[in-house]
């Protein structure tokens, strides 16, 4: 504690003996030496010699009882204080001194009584109607919307205080949040839910080490793919295939290719039109004249004919004979209406025989239908899902010619890679999705600067002649 309060002039510095040079030797009896000569060890003499006066003798000559004191005192048990809220600091506070102005400071009482100012609610309204009521409301006659209202302010309260409050933020489970709730037991003094006690591994693991193995959702399990993880290949892909093995697989590619090549041509005959190379002076005039379309049919009127106007003539209002016909007409057609929907009702009942072929048609091919969907979604399952903007694409189909077989796996010619066919199980499996190699171009921007032999001169700098400057 004292050590603190000492300075530092007198403590010894363990990174000042590493890091004292040593002195350079230097003739002194002149004094060019006067400018070199280092008294920093000198200084930090004296400054402890002083220090030592002022205290009394140094620490290292003082007895310990000097220093050093037996606390033997016990500090009392205190209850730790709660923090103010900022309500109660504020309460501690007092009143902001910015409404002091605003406060009477005045015992004198106001000249004027009849002031404007904000009556309270119990001052407003009638003082004869407000008598009144309160005569009555000691006689015990309430009026019933204040009744009503008082009703209504418990009807709030209660509901106010039934509410749900909001749950806080989990931060510890322990328990299973995929199980049922409230379907726990305890082991020594864990809580672990009864659905994990199916597993007697788990219930060992919990009895001996103490930590839980949570459940998983079902969902984690249900399968994306029904393909296997490693495909068999074809037997045609062997190093020593049989003849019909080799000639299956070769058609196999051989259809892969044709369709290529029928689609390649189908798409060039499609925009063949389109690419075709069109002379600059055709273009341009087939350009012109498709600007240009349409714009001399349409020919203005001259300045002094006249555009004919059509008559339109005003409708004639109907007469009160002319209604009531409409009117009744109208009420024979609603009429002919239900009459026409009651007999199609009555006629209903002599066609129920028709009416359950129709519906036993229906429950036909909803079973169908759903037969159907049943199996394009177990179609589905061996095929590679939409999970990315890119589509799948499958990969070349690995085969050796006739004249790459060689019968050994010596001689043989290696097709495709193993890397390669993993990655794209992957894709097929719906595990990552289809990707494209991402290339990265770097545009620089380009530096522009002009020539010193083609820049303007800036100044008069041609000659100079008796300090005048040529121009």
């Amino acid at each position: 504690m004292a050590a603190s309060t000492l300075g530092a002039a007198w403590l010894v510095n363990e990174s000042d003996k590493l890091e004292k040079k040593k002195p350079k030797r230097i003739v002194k009896h002149k004094k060019k030496a006067w400018r070199v000569t280092e008294i920093e060890d000198v200084e930090r003499y004296l400054e402890s010699k002083r220090l030592d006066e002022r205290l009394g003798a140094p620490f290292e000559e003082r007895p310990s009882d000097s220093l050093f004191v037996v606390d033997t005192k016990a500090i009392a048990d205190q209850p730790a204080k709660s923090e103010p809220t900022r309500k109660r600091k504020l309460k501690e506070i007092g009143p902001l001194k910015c409404y002091a102005i605003l406060t009477p400071n005045s015992a004198v009482q106001d000249p004027l009584k009849s002031r404007n100012r904000v009556r309270l609610p119990e001052e407003r309204g009638d003082p004869l109607l407000r008598k009144v009521m309160e005569e009555r409301r000691a006689r015990g006659k309430i009026a019933t919307h204040f009744v009503q209202s008082m009703k209504h302010h418990q009807e709030n309260v209660e509901a106010l205080a039934n509410k749900k409050k909001p749950e806080r933020l989990r931060t510890t489970f322990d328990f299973d949040i995929w199980g049922e709730a409230g379907d726990y037991l305890m082991i020594g003094d864990k809580k672990v839910s009864a659905l994990d006690l199916s597993d007697p591994l788990k219930t060992y693991t919990m009895e001996k080490i103490g930590k839980r193995i949570y459940g998983r959702p079902k969902s984690m399990f249900s399968k994306t793919t029904g393909l296997k993880q490693v495909e068999v290949p074809h037997p045609g892909t062997s190093y020593n295939p049989t003849f019909q093995d080799h000639q299956a697989l070769l058609k196999e590619a051989y259809d892969v290719e044709a369709k290529e090549i029928k689609q390649e041509v189908k798409t060039r005959r499609r925009l063949g039109p389109m690419l075709k190379k069109i002379p600059i002076q055709r273009k341009e005039e087939q350009w012109w004249s498709e600007m240009t379309q349409g714009l001399g049919e349409e020919e203005e009127p001259a300045n002094g004919a006249e555009v004919e106007v059509p008559c339109v003539r005003p409708t004639k209002p109907k007469t009160r004979r002319q209604k009531i016909r409409a009117k009744a007409l109208k009420w024979q057609d609603m009429r002919r209406k239900k009459l026409k929907e009651a007999k199609k009702r009555l006629l209903e009942f002599d066609r129920l025989r028709s009416i359950r072929r129709e519906i036993r048609k229906s429950e036909e091919l909803t079973v169908k239908r759903m037969e159907t969907r049943k199996k394009e979604k177990e179609a589905k399952m061996f095929k590679p899902a939409m999970l990315g903007k890119h589509k799948y694409e499958p990969p070349q189909i690995e085969v050796n010619l006739s004249e790459e077989i060689v019968g050994t796996l010596r001689g043989l010619k290696t097709e495709g890679h193993v890397l390669i066919d993993r990655y794209k199980s992957l894709q097929r499996r719906n595990i990552i999705e289809p990707r494209i190699r991402q290339t990265v171009v770097y545009k620089y921007k380009h530096k522009v600067f002009t020539k010193r032999s083609h820049s303007e001169p800036k100044g008069l700098k041609v000659g100079k002649r008796n300090n005048i400057p040529v121009q």
